[in-house]
């Protein structure tokens, strides 16, 4: 099979826009070392702009996120003025700001899914996400008690976890809290080395040689059925899990079929800068909608081109010779460059180990 990403039309269909930089925690793992609003955060004026450029390229669903989006005082008019160009607007939070004004004004906005983090049980999820404040207040409860009201809402509601080696031996107690709170999807990710986890990777960040075993544990969950299993592109990839892993969301068995950031994906930092996903670092940046319209960043192919110019030559260690290269093209293009500072040799395969 060919490279994928050279044969489909490149339409942004899914956004992730990180609003604001501003947060009320300072988590360990955060890979946009989130606290203080940015400066040069983008107006009201100019987000409502940007909505629109987004819904007219062909977004058609678009996440909030941040930082802590509900910081941002005007997120109801951004998520509304997404929806109102008919991109199905998402929003994810830490939860300590829902109560249920909040979910009134997130169905006001149109919004469709609310997504809470969760990364551990009560200790290690408290040890991650840091008060500021100094405050003896569980966040872990915070976020619970965010999920049960949710859950009680008409809205989707999602609870997103980042593995790591804090809490990747305690996935099957989680998957039972997670699947008792009624949520309807559970979406699972490996911790990358950006932002604040660079000073503490060797302490969080899990080893390839972990994941075949929690292939094994996930692709369980996804035939427990008790609620959807999303599996990030950066676990995998080609084991004999693949179609349960892969399809955990779709309700059909599936692949993954490479990265495509720059050519489905598309994310946009709270100061306008545009990124093929919001995990790759500034390097990927391929301009500002400050200096040029979406539409025209996006057109310019050059800026995506670890994708868009992406050639099977380019590939180097274990991937440079692998049976899935011309599918799999190193996989998670974050996780390859921020483990191996290339795009075209990933570590983190189960065919690697």
């Amino acid at each position: 099979m060919t490279n994928l990403a050279a044969r489909v039309q490149r339409i942004p269909r899914d956004c992730v826009w990180e609003i604001t930089e501003a947060c009320n925690l300072r988590c360990l793992h955060c890979m946009v070392s989130a606290g203080e609003r940015a400066a040069n955060e983008l107006t009201t004026a100019e987000a409502l702009s940007l909505a629109d450029d987004l819904a007219a390229a062909g977004c058609t669903s678009a996440c909030l996120t941040g930082g802590e989006p509900l910081l941002r005082k005007d997120w109801p008019q951004i998520a509304a003025r997404l929806a109102q160009g008919g991109v199905e607007t998402r929003l994810t939070t830490n939860g300590l700001r829902v109560d249920e004004q909040q979910i009134e004004l997130m169905q006001e906005a149109g919004l469709t899914t609310i997504t809470v983090s969760l990364d551990g049980l009560r200790e290690v999820h408290d040890e991650i996400r840091v008060a500021p404040s100094g405050s003896a207040e569980s966040r872990y409860d915070r976020a619970i008690r965010a999920i049960e009201l949710l859950s009680a809402s008409p809205l989707k509601v999602k609870v997103l976890t980042q593995i790591h080696k804090r809490n990747i031996d305690d996935l099957d107690r989680m998957h039972e809290l997670v699947a008792g709170l009624g949520v309807d999807d559970w979406q699972l990710q490996i911790a990358v080395p950006a932002g604040r986890l660079l000073d503490l990777r060797y302490e969080y960040l899990i080893e390839p040689r972990q994941i075949p075993a929690l292939l094994d544990r996930l692709a369980a969950f996804v035939v427990a059925g008790r609620m959807r299993i999303g599996v990030a592109d950066n676990i995998g990839y080609y084991s004999r899990q693949e179609p349960a892993l892969r399809g955990g969301l779709r309700g059909k068995p599936t692949f993954f079929a490479g990265c495509m950031a720059g050519v489905r994906l598309v994310s946009v930092t709270a100061s306008g800068d545009v990124r093929g996903c919001h995990a790759l670092p500034r390097e990927f940046i391929a301009g500002n909608v400050r200096e040029k319209p979406f539409a025209e960043i996006w057109a310019d192919r050059a800026g995506f081109a670890y994708n868009t110019d992406w050639r099977e030559d380019q590939l180097t260690g274990g991937c440079a010779t692998c049976d899935f290269r011309r599918v799999c093209r190193a996989g998670c293009t974050a996780m390859a460059y921020l483990v191996t500072g290339t795009v075209h040799d990933n570590p983190y395969c189960v065919q690697r180990v």
